[in-house]
């Protein structure tokens, strides 16, 4: 995951290579080199942009594998580079690629589901059980602890910083669209969704955008932040549980190898199946938990309507879209 960015010279050299290969098709070195690197890309690039999750991309580079040759052959140098050209094409293949997944899991939810009804002795759970079944309930939040959340709220909206000019072009036009009080609200809801990351990594860019005290705009996203410690702890608990599985599951194999009797080893291998079973459950929940706020937590905490967190996190999405992508038109796709 190390490999992006890339620098603008070697996007520049990779985009010549490209045009080069399709110039002559012959060039059988030219052409796995070039292949070899945009296997890299779309290895890289889902997690780079945050579209899946890192075990995910192995999966990905081989669903867009056999297309490769159609990317190559299909760019054309313009508005775009060949990097530039490829997130455009990784951001509409992951749509499909997460669909195709949830699709395949439901499916195969559904059949295990079919096999269990007709053949119920088969799928008996076993005597021994590797953990006991258990479920950890989400609570509430306790909004008595966020009480300062919205004087905070008000005090970034309306208290101005004076800060200097934006170092590129088009963060100093997003500067300009967020002058407005309207979608500084709108920004300070969407930054409110996912505090963890802005204060983390963002922190003095997101205040000179914004134009407020980076240390107000800092106690702000903390105080946000303390509602996603119930999150974090549930996180936790299933993370410890599945790594239990997980030792368990080496146990068994360990007994498996060792074992002579065959009603012993039956049973080992149906506890084994049900582990396994137990183990892809939990870390199905572990992938599929969203570390942010919901709209109405956030409406609630904040005494903003639920519609109106809805409609500024739509507006904000299209507004960060046009100004933070390379282009927000593709000629290719």
């Amino acid at each position: 995951m190390q490999w992006l960015p890339l620098s603008e010279e070697e996007s520049k050299t990779l985009t010549n290579q490209v045009v080069c290969y399709q110039q002559d098709q012959t060039n059988t070195t030219l052409y796995r080199t070039i292949h070899s690197k945009t296997q890299q890309i779309l290895y890289a690039l889902p997690y780079y942009l945050r579209l899946l999750e890192e075990e995910d991309c192995s999966e990905f580079l081989l669903f867009c594998y056999n297309t490769i040759d159609y990317y190559l052959t299909t760019y054309r140098i313009g508005r775009l580079s060949y990097i530039g050209y490829l997130t455009q094409v990784v951001r509409k293949r992951t749509k499909y690629f997460i669909t195709q997944k949830r699709a395949m899991i439901a499916r195969e939810k559904l059949i295990y589901a079919s096999e269990r009804y007709q053949n119920p002795q088969v799928y008996k759970e076993p005597e021994l059980t590797a953990e006991t079944a258990s479920y950890t309930a989400f609570e509430g939040f306790l909004v008595s602890k966020m009480d300062s959340l919205p004087s905070l709220f008000n005090r970034l909206l309306h208290e101005r910083k004076t800060s200097g000019k934006m170092p590129l072009p088009h963060l100093q036009r997003l500067k300009q669209e967020l002058s407005t009080p309207v979608n500084r609200k709108r920004f300070l809801i969407v930054l409110s969704l996912a505090p963890q990351l802005a204060n983390e990594y963002l922190l003095e860019d997101l205040a000179a955008l914004l134009e407020v005290d980076a240390h107000l705009l800092n106690q702000y996203l903390n105080t946000a932040n303390l509602l996603l410690e119930e999150k974090e702890r549930c996180r936790k608990e299933f993370i410890a549980t599945s790594n239990r599985h997980f030792r368990r599951l080496l146990e068994i194999e360990g007994d498996l190898q060792t074992e002579i009797d065959t009603a012993a080893i039956e049973r080992l291998e149906t506890l084994r199946d049900w582990t396994i079973r137990v183990y892809k459950a939990k870390v199905n929940q572990i992938r599929n938990m969203e570390f942010r706020l919901s709209h109405y937590q956030l409406g609630k905490l904040l005494h903003i309507p639920k519609g109106t967190i809805d409609s500024s996190v739509h507006y904000m999405k299209r507004v960060l879209r046009q100004y933070m992508d390379e282009l927000s038109d593709n000629e290719y796709l």
